[in-house]
Parts: C-alpha cells; structure tokens; sequence
C-alpha cells in the first residue's frame, strides 16, 4: 500500500468512523462497564472478593487445567498436522476436515457427549470407570472437554508452516552429516517454534473462558470443580453483582495478557526472531515428538538410498505408524462423540426423535429463536467486517495496530464475561437499563440481548477473514476504476465486493456457525426463560438438567448437523479460495 492510496480510494472516512463507533459501542463500552462497576469496591473488598478462598481455587483449577488441556494440544496437535503435511493414507481428506469439528459444534453439544460417553455405563466409561478412570463429573473430564475445544488451534497453526518448510534443506543437512536429533533442532525446530507456541496460547487462552462444555461434564462444586466463570454466574445469581465484576475484571486482565502474548507470538514467526527462552520451553515440550520424528521420518525415510539398514527397515512403519496415530486421535476426539450424537438422538426410532423436536412448545422456540438471533447478529458482523477491513487492508494511519488488536479483543474474553458487561450496562439495576425499561425497552432477559451477546462473541471472525483477504488482493484495481471516473459505490459493488467474495463468505459461515452455538454469553443475559429467551443450546442444558436425555440428544443432533453442513461448505469456499489465488496472476506475471 503506497502511502497516495489514501489520497485516491475514497472511503477512509466512512470506513474508520463506522469501525470505530461500532467497536466502542459493542465491544469497548460493555468492557468498561465491567470495570466501572468493579471499581465501586474499595481496595479491601476488591481484594477479598477475588483473592477469597474459594475465588483462588477457582483460579487455581481454570488455569491448571487449561494449561493441562493446551500442552496436551501441543503433542497431540504437533502430530496430527505432521501427519496431514508429511503422508498420503485414505480418508485423508475427511481426518483433515474432521479437525475443524470442534470450531462449528456448539459448546453444549460438546459438553453433553463427553459427559454421556465417560460416565459410568457410556461407550467407553463402561470400560475406563472400572480402571478408576472417571472422565465425568471431575477434574479429568475438564480437561478432556477441553482438549476437545482447544484441539483445533494448534494443528491449524502448524499445519501451514509445515507446509512451507522446505524438505530439501532437511536432505542437504542429512548428507552433510548432520544426525536426526540435529536436523531437528537445526531445521525443523526453529521454523515450528513460533507457530506451535501461538497454537499452545490459543488453547490456553479459549480454554480460560469455557464454559458451555464444562458445565455439563463438571459436577460444578466448590473447591473441587468449579472454575472461575462458573463462580461468576454463581455471584451473578446470588446479585452480587460488584463480586462478579472484580473476578470477571482478572479475567479480562489475563485475557489482555493472552492476547498481548498472541501478538507477540505472530512477530516472533520468523526463527530468528523467537526469544532463547521461549525456544528452550519448547524444545522441552517438544523433545517426545522430536525424537519420535526424526526416528521414524526423515529426508532418509524420504530417500532410502540414504538410509542405514535398520532405518531402512522404519520405513515401511513410520507412514503407518503416523496415520495411525492420526485416525485414533481424530476418531477418539472428534468421531466417537459425533457418532455417539446421532445414535443417541435415533435410539428411539424417527418417529420419536421427530416428536423429541416438534411435540414441545419450547424446543419448538429454541428453534426459532436461534434462527433469529444467529442471522442478525452475523448481519451485524458483515456490514462492520467489510468496514473494518477495508480500513485496515486499503489504509495506513496511526493507532492501525492498536486497532487491529482491539478487534481480536473478543476472541480471547470468556464468553461468561462477554454476557456479564451487557447485564452490567443493560440491567434493571443500572441507571441505563431502569432508564429503557421506564421507556417501553428491555434488553436483558429478552432478544435483543441475545442478539448483542452474540453478536460480541462473534465480533471478530468476518473482519479478520476479509483482512488478509484484501491485503493479499492489494489495491491496484480499486486505484484503476478511481481513476477511470468510479464513485464509492460503484468501487465497492464492481470492484471491492468480486475480489472478497469467497472471503467474505467463508468468514459469514464460520461466524454464523458460532453464533449457531453461542452458549456462556447468552446463558448469562437471557435469564433462561422457556418458551421466551431459550436458544437451542440453552434448550439441550435444560433437557440435560431435567434428565431428559433423548430430547437433548435430538435437538443436539440438529445443532451437528447444522455444524457438519457448515464444514461442508467451509471445505468448498477454500477450495475456491485456493483455485482463485492460484489463478491469480503474480506482479512478475
């Protein structure tokens, strides 16, 4: 981008300010409610309210097995995209879609599966329970949701490195003597650092606010299970509404940090440019797989001519081996709790499981009402993620970085903390909220605060999609119809919106399958009132709640087959996204 570009696009106006208002009005406002009303407190109360007993074994559980959860992504991550890069095996193509499940399937769904599947009589906790493995209703069964939610984030970051990593520069250092723990730590290591690091504080950081899934594994006691966004709701319940504030306000402060951290992370990509610390913590976290890697995959196993006997003999096992390991990871995340969706869902025959989701009025709502909400919250999104990329992508002006991280700013607060600043702003206590009440308008506990709550959780995902998008296109043909005579207008309907469709959609279907699925934020504003403020994932919690079992599962099902149908499409927009960048022609061309 020259710096003229903005003297010749028209729109930097118009662009920055609706950006702007939008992100103060959604984001930046609510945030500063939670703490503005944390601040009522004096020094000492806030001090007893999150440093009291049972607030630091809330943060001692949360951060523990989040971290637990996140290095555990690292490993299992780390081999999973190593496997997708490196080998061809059958159903290739279906493992690597299959690792996006956890992005699409709602929370709940996720929570509901894994608490069926661990508990005592499930399909594997009939196995594992008489071992002493209890994977429900315990510290463990956390952990294992969270693996689940936090699985993607690494494989997708280090998949595209591997990618790009050259496999000639592993075979030159190979003949020049190098042995394989070397080439690993010469070559590999320092190009998969960074990603890897990237990947582990994005688990780290989504499994922080869960909390959708974890309800419906963890029995939720005090000191035992209960995490910290639980305690929230807890406070919030009790209309301690200061208490929930302050603790609500350390999670923002370690979510400031998490994303500080992120940003950090993508400046040190480069191998070069990763702190010595940050490398020897991974090169600990690390050092299974590397040995595992360089033992069974290498630019000999690549190249037999360079193999010794008993190396040559691994050759046949490694691809094996790996996809192996592969198929067993995907299958036992993702596959056994999708299968085990419908299967519970279908237990009673059609017939039922189409009167589990007809016969009852509130189901029948949930239903509806999601199908209200999702849109007009991914509406929202689109017309300010079009705005927001434009500015960003066609633009250079001060506070752009700033800006650019304040819009990643939601993906990593707790969806508990996205609902708590709406009731803070919105609520019947507040000046504000009694002023709209006295005026004929309610927001919480009604639709248009499900609408806002999700749109929050949901704020970043179209503009970050079309960002990169808009960069990558650059701005020579927006330039060239500017000077042909084209209005604003005419730019964006002729030139802008052709170039970022494909963008634009694929960023649509990712926003709207979480909004689909939005639990912890609208479980907090929408006051759970049957018939009038349920979604559906709200709906399948208060099913599970009342030991109905097949109408959760039913009406689960629909949520994953709204997920799968989302992937499906995600699968085909990336395929044309890459058709289209490859036809592309380049500045040399």
């Amino acid at each position: 981008m020259t710096p003229t570009s903005r003297r010749v696009l028209p729109g930097f106006g118009l662009g920055l300010g609706t950006t702007i208002l939008y992100l103060a009005i959604l984001v930046l406002i609510p945030l500063g409610a939670a703490v503005w009303k944390a601040s009522d407190l004096t020094w000492s109360e806030f001090t007893a309210a999150v440093w009291s007993e049972r607030a630091v074994a809330a943060y001692r559980l949360t951060f523990s097995v989040s971290f637990q959860a996140a290095a555990i992504n690292v490993v299992l991550g780390l081999i999973v995209a190593w496997t997708l890069v490196r080998y061809q095996f059958p159903g290739k193509r279906l493992v690597d879609a299959l690792v996006d499940v956890p992005f699409a399937l709602p929370t709940a769904v996720a929570g509901l599966v894994y608490a069926s599947l661990y508990i005592q009589d499930g399909w594997l906790g009939q196995f594992l329970v008489p071992l002493g493995f209890e994977g429900a209703f315990s510290r463990t069964g956390i952990v294992l949701v969270l693996v689940f939610t936090g699985f993607p984030f690494v494989v997708r970051t280090v998949q595209p490195v591997l990618e790009e990593l050259d496999p000639e520069s592993e075979q030159a250092a190979e003949t020049l003597g190098a042995n394989r723990w070397q080439i690993f730590r010469r070559v590999i290591f320092p190009v998969l650092v960074a990603p890897a690091l990237t990947g582990f504080t994005l688990a780290f950081a989504r499994s922080i606010g869960e909390y959708g899934s974890v309800i419906f594994i963890s029995s939720n006691m005090p000191f035992s299970t209960e995490i910290a966004p639980v305690l929230i709701v807890s406070r919030l319940e009790e209309f301690a509404y200061r208490e929930a504030s302050a603790i609500a306000t350390v999670l923002l402060g370690v979510s400031f940090l998490l994303l500080v951290a992120i940003n950090l992370l993508e400046r040190w990509s480069q191998p070069d440019s990763t702190p010595r610390p940050l490398r020897a913590t991974f090169a600990v976290l690390g050092w299974p797989f590397a040995r595992l890697v360089r033992l069974l995959d290498g630019p000999a196993v690549r190249d037999p001519a360079l193999a010794s006997p008993a190396l040559a003999r691994m050759i046949r096992v490694a691809p094996r081996l790996f996809s192996g390991l592969t198929v067993a990871i995907v299958g036992l995340l993702v596959l056994v709790p999708l299968a085990s969706v419908f299967v519970q869902a279908f237990s009673g025959g059609v017939g039922t499981y189409l009167r589990n989701l007809t016969a009852d009025p509130d189901t029948r709502h949930a239903i509806f009402l999601t199908l209200i909400v999702a849109p007009l919250a991914v509406a929202m999104n689109t017309v300010f993620g079009i705005a927001a990329a434009y500015t960003i992508a066609r633009f250079r002006f001060p506070g752009r970085a700033l800006l650019t991280t304040l819009i990643d700013l939601p993906f990593s607060v707790s969806p508990v903390v996205a609902g708590l600043v709406f009731v803070l702003l919105f609520g019947l206590q507040t000046p504000f909220g009694a002023w709209l009440k006295d005026h004929g308008y309610q927001v919480i506990f009604a639709p248009p605060a499900l609408v806002l709550a999700t749109a929050f959780v949901t704020f970043p995902f179209v503009a970050r999609e079309l960002i990169p998008v808009m960069e990558a296109n650059g701005p020579e043909e927006e330039i060239a119809a500017c000077s042909l005579g084209a209005n604003g207008w005419q730019l964006f309907w002729l030139v802008t919106l052709p170039n970022i469709k494909w963008g634009l959609i694929y960023g649509v279907i990712l926003c709207n399958a979480r909004a689909m699925g939005e639990f912890g934020a609208i479980y907090v504003v929408s006051g759970r009132i049957g018939g009038r403020t349920d979604t559906m994932p709200l709906r399948v919690e208060k099913l599970f709640q009342e030991y109905n079992q097949p109408a959760a599962f039913a009406l689960a099902s629909v949520l994953t087959m709204l997920a799968l149908a989302t992937l499906v499409i995600k699968v085909a927009v990336e395929h044309r996204l890459r058709a289209e960048r490859k036809d592309r022609p380049t500045p040399n061309d």
